[in-house]
């Protein structure tokens, strides 16, 4: 249907936008699929860039999907200003299954400390802090599934 290509710091995303129907939209992400609801009215009468205009959030499936990532060493979480409010967030950088949680709220931590260990197709991917700050919130607890980009913590 239609397709887009983004470079977001450095990584490299193609994206198509394969079909919509009413608020449901399927997208390929690098040859993985989603089946993403898109939010607003719901009206969508041309294909648009909104589904995919965040190709590094994961869409919030309707279905369960599992999809293929690339093994990553050492991947790093981004932080992201949270809207509305002071607080940071730090999300997944691929999807996977959260094994262990390493902070809890209080906690401070440093640039570079371990946070989260991840399992993604079978390989165990340590989670790191980009900046210092204080865990606010643990959003994702262990036995969690998550998909790339969704929020793992938030912190000060």
């Amino acid at each position: 249907m239609t397709q887009f290509k983004f470079d977001i710091n450095g990584s490299k995303y193609e994206v198509e936008i394969k079909s919509i129907d009413g608020s449901i939209a399927e997208v390929d992400v690098n040859g993985n699929l989603y089946q993403v609801n898109i939010e607003g009215d719901g009206q969508i009468s041309a294909p648009v860039a909104r589904p995919a205009a965040k190709p590094t959030a994961t869409p919030t499936p309707t279905a369960a999907t599992t999809p293929t990532a690339k093994p990553a060493a050492t991947p790093m979480a981004a932080p992201a200003e949270a809207a509305g409010k002071g607080s940071k967030t730090i999300k997944a950088p691929l999807p996977g299954s959260v094994l262990k949680v390493l902070v809890e709220p209080g906690t401070a931590f440093k640039e570079g400390d371990i946070l989260m260990v991840m399992e993604s197709m079978k390989m165990e991917n340590n989670i790191t802090a980009e900046c210092s700050g204080t865990i606010t919130k643990v959003v994702a607890p262990v036995g969690t599934s998550v998909l790339q980009d969704d929020v793992l913590f938030e912190h000060n």
